[in-house]
């Protein structure tokens, strides 16, 4: 019964899903039209209360004020809703939105990130970065964060996910931020990146931790089933968003460049999804301890598992794979072809990663702070040795096992800068 029941919902999901982009296929203005009023919907339900306070005060004073006597029926109610929308426009009036979680960055720690945010925020005229911070994902992400309930103006937290910077190199790094500055700069497309901002703050009010638990029960309820429903209307004005990036980056990177940096990510994303972490697991679960750091060695466990033609496999891999309905990046394949390519290239690991360049602190430093929310999936408390044991026995053990099953190499292991590109 249960699977019968969550087999049903899934099949309707994925019929609301492909009407959702038949209709942006057909009638793209008429799509629009339809995003944007589930959007403007949101403000609407935040502005209910508001009103409904200004509301009960207009029909109590009409019903006090009545002729020839007070309609005492028609005052019970309008005081009756009078009160119970100024208790969620108080609470409302009192929430704060968290911020995003991580280790917060300041310049003296990372000056050439920085600087380089710096550059890239004077080329796309983008109003400033309140904070930086890094967390344990795989990610680049600005996030915008509403000062106040209603998200009129937000707080910009640029989010760079230690696995991201430390796999890629400086020129991909640099290539990446830029696409998220960029587009977050709207200067085109402005109405498809206001959309896709709501995608990220929507999901705030259903979740809101920092929300008070009497009177904002409306606003928390009702976003909690708005939010899922306009995250997949609004995805494919998203996924054409994420195209619109592409074509920003190319502003202060090549073609060449972006071909590289987005085939590199995307494939260094999929293995880790399916090789890194579930291996993570696995030898956490076998030893009975919490592995820390495992960070710290995944530069070396990408150049053993991507080299040569496993590189080409997993490249092959990642341009037929289909992305996950909830995903707003665009395939491959569309993104490859939207920058003027047919075919995606990779370039070899790096020798040195953008962390080393960008980050004045240690990696190790960063990536064993306690209270750092870099572990999302781990507890916080560790009974091994926190300094020695991922060096000693996680790492050398999975590059071990990868140069074991996969014993015939087509490139050298180090310093490998030789081009990856699928197949003819």
């Amino acid at each position: 019964m249960v699977m019968s029941e969550t087999g049903w919902k899934h099949s309707l999901l994925q019929r609301f899903d492909s009407g959702v982009e038949s209709l942006q296929e057909i009638c793209p203005r008429g799509y629009l039209l339809v995003a944007t009023a589930f959007a403007l919907a949101g403000y609407g339900w935040l502005l209910l209360f508001p009103w409904l306070v200004l509301a009960g005060i207009s029909g109590a004073y009409d019903a006090l004020t009545a002729q020839p006597a007070v309609v005492w029926s028609r005052l019970l109610i309008w005081s009756t809703v009078t009160a119970g929308a100024a208790l969620v426009t108080w609470r409302m009036a009192r929430y704060r939105p968290t911020l995003p979680a991580g280790v917060m960055l300041d310049r003296e720690k990372a000056t050439a990130l920085f600087d380089l945010v710096d550059e890239l925020g004077r080329h796309y005229r983008l109003p400033g970065i309140d904070r930086v911070v890094i967390n344990g994902e795989f990610a680049l992400e600005l996030m915008k964060t509403p000062y106040c309930a209603l998200p009129l103006w937000s707080m910009n937290t640029l989010v760079i996910g230690l696995p991201l910077i430390q796999s890629l190199s400086p020129t991909q790094f640099r290539c990446a931020l830029a696409r998220r500055l960029g587009q977050f700069s709207k200067r085109r497309n402005l109405l498809g990146n206001w959309l896709y901002q709501l995608r990220q703050v929507w999901p705030q009010y259903a979740i809101a931790p920092g929300a008070p638990d009497n009177g904002f029960q409306p606003v928390r309820g009702f976003f909690r089933f708005f939010a899922p429903l306009y995250e997949r209307i609004s995805l494919p004005a998203a996924r054409l968003d994420e195209l619109a990036a592409d074509n920003y980056a190319m502003e202060v990177c090549s073609d060449e460049e972006m071909l590289d940096t987005i085939s590199t990510e995307t494939v260094y994303r999929l293995y880790l999804e399916e090789k890194y972490w579930p291996t993570y697991r696995k030898l956490t679960v076998r030893v009975r301890e919490i592995m820390p750091k495992p960070h710290a060695g995944m530069s070396s466990v990408l150049r053993a598992g991507l080299q040569g033609n496993r590189g080409k496999e997993w490249l092959r891999k990642a341009m037929e794979r289909e992305p996950r309905d909830d995903n707003p990046m665009p395939p491959l394949a569309k993104r490859v072809e939207n920058i003027g390519h047919r075919k995606p290239r990779m370039s070899g690991i790096a020798p040195e990663s953008a962390a080393t360049v960008y980050f004045d602190t240690a990696i190790e430093s960063l990536d064993a702070t306690p209270g750092s929310s870099l572990h999302a999936e781990e507890p916080q408390e560790s009974r091994c040795n926190p300094g020695k044991f991922l060096q000693r026995r996680f790492i050398p053990s999975l590059v071990r096992r990868l140069r074991r099953r996969h014993a015939t190499l087509d490139t050298p292991a180090a310093g490998n800068h030789s081009h990856i590109t699928t197949s003819q």
